[in-house]
């Protein structure tokens, strides 16, 4: 491998004036020569000074017209020039060395793509630092090992959209991609893997992510565009649908049902649930209170993981059955 491969990097964006800025001041700052790496901006018509802005930093422009991520980074790797591709999200900043250290684990002839964890600045809103302890702590995210911290660098099943590198010609083979709602990285991460590549996470390939749905409303929406995504990837790879998934997606009417039943047949053993309910909300509280140090953080944690669990189930019941 050349010392400096060229790289193209791919940055879907819709609306985000508010965060685009910074994320091209980090590509500029990377520790990396500036005529080895392209930004391509691949925009769904945004309505804000989205567009604007990249074109200052000196980013090539192009449009998609199908809404959804997964239509825009087939839209851009049809532009690209690099041997490499990265992807990252215009509310993404990136670390300085992330290109630097993510090629070293190229190295190995059957890595196709290199990831890391997607980490929530400190000056989001406390709401999104509880998410942010969800997703890395509870079973609820059916397995999201990018939103965890692994420490060491470890092969894993897939690495996420907004922080990933991959070999050119290896996703010249397998895109483009179904333009799906969501989950078109773990679409695209498993077709890698059944080629028998190989996909690493490691803890030195960092970007920083102002996740644009840290409010319940977002958040809400989030959980079941992701569910939806998820089934819809498993439509056309049923592998790709863990048993985590199906348990997550199904329990919410199940539960439900049963304490509807429980209430009228035996009240006690309901209550015995809804405390058992309630102890494991509190469990996570005092988790996230223990290792964040705020109580601000923590008392959001409860209404996070009912968030999640909630709309993830909405979306896959609705999309098991559309």
């Amino acid at each position: 491998m050349t010392l400096h491969p060229f790289i193209s990097i791919i940055i879907p964006t819709k609306n985000n004036e508010d965060t685009i800025e910074n994320c091209m001041e980090s590509l500029e700052g990377l520790d990396y020569p500036e005529e080895r790496y392209e930004i391509l901006i691949v925009d769904g018509h945004s309505r804000d000074g989205t567009v604007a802005i990249a074109e200052k930093h000196g980013a090539k422009i192009f449009y998609e017209e199908g809404g959804t991520r997964a239509t825009a980074c087939n839209v851009g790797l049809t532009h690209v020039q690099g041997d490499y591709v990265a992807f990252t999200d215009a509310d993404c900043i990136v670390e300085r060395m992330w290109l630097t250290n993510a090629l070293k684990y190229f190295d190995d002839g059957a890595v196709a793509g290199v990831g890391g964890p997607n980490i929530v600045p400190d000056d989001v809103v406390f709401f999104g630092k509880a998410i942010d302890f969800v997703l890395s702590h509870t079973i609820f995210s059916a397995g999201a090992t990018y939103a965890k911290r692994l420490g060491v660098p470890m092969e894993v099943e897939s690495i996420g959209g907004c922080n990933s590198i991959y070999r050119t010609g290896v996703l010249k083979e397998i895109f483009p991609i179904d333009e799906i709602t969501t989950a078109e990285d773990a679409l695209l991460n498993h077709r890698i893997r059944l080629r028998g590549l190989r996909l690493i996470d490691a803890p030195d390939v960092v970007v920083w992510h102002y996740r644009h749905w840290d409010t319940p409303k977002l958040f809400f929406r989030r959980m079941i565009a992701y569910s939806r995504g998820r089934v819809q990837a498993g439509r056309i790879h049923r592998e790709i649908i863990k048993p985590m998934h199906k348990l997550a997606g199904f329990s919410l009417p199940v539960v439900v049902l049963a304490m509807v039943v429980l209430l009228f047949i035996d009240k006690s053993v309901f209550l015995t649930v809804v405390g058992t309910g309630l102890f494991l909300l509190l469990f996570f509280s005092i988790k996230c209170l223990h290792e964040t140090k705020s109580l601000d953080v923590a008392l959001r944690v409860p209404l996070v993981i009912m968030i999640e669990w909630i709309g993830w189930s909405i979306g896959y019941v609705k999309e098991t059955f559309t």
